[in-house]
C-alpha cells in the first residue's frame, strides 16, 4: 500500500482511501473542501495540483478559508482562477512542468 494518493499525493489514513475523495461541502452558496479535495476536483487525473500547493496558495495568494475544529477549508470557486492564473505564468515563462488547461472546470467555478 502507498503512502500518499497517487493523484494528489496525499497521506493517506489507515483505511487507504484518500481524503480527497469525499464530497465537497456547500456553505454560503459556495462549495468547500479540505486542501485534498480542491486538489482531486482542480487536478483530477492529470495528477498535476496537489495538496501542499492549495495550501501554498492560501499562504502566498489569498485562497479563502475557514476554520472548522482542527481542519481547513479552501473555496473551490476561488482556487479555480488562482490555479488557472498559475497554470498560465508557468506556461508563458517556461518554468515548472508543462500543465494542460481543463477549460470546463475552469469556467464552471
Amino acid at each position: 500500500m502507498t503512502e500518499h494518493c497517487p493523484a494528489c499525493r496525499a497521506k493517506l489514513p489507515r483505511s487507504g482511501r484518500c481524503p480527497g475523495l469525499a464530497p465537497l461541502i456547500e456553505r454560503d452558496g459556495r462549495l468547500w473542501g479540505i486542501a485534498a479535495q480542491i486538489a482531486h476536483a482542480l487536478g483530477g487525473a492529470r495528477r498535476d495540483v496537489t495538496e501542499s500547493m492549495v495550501i501554498n496558495w492560501r499562504v502566498r495568494d489569498g485562497l479563502p478559508s475557514y476554520r472548522f475544529g482542527r481542519t481547513v477549508y479552501h473555496a473551490l470557486d476561488e482556487a479555480a482562477p488562482i490555479e488557472l492564473a498559475k497554470r498560465l505564468t508557468k506556461e508563458q515563462t517556461g518554468k515548472g512542468h508543462p500543465r494542460r488547461l481543463d477549460v470546463g472546470l475552469v469556467t464552471a467555478a
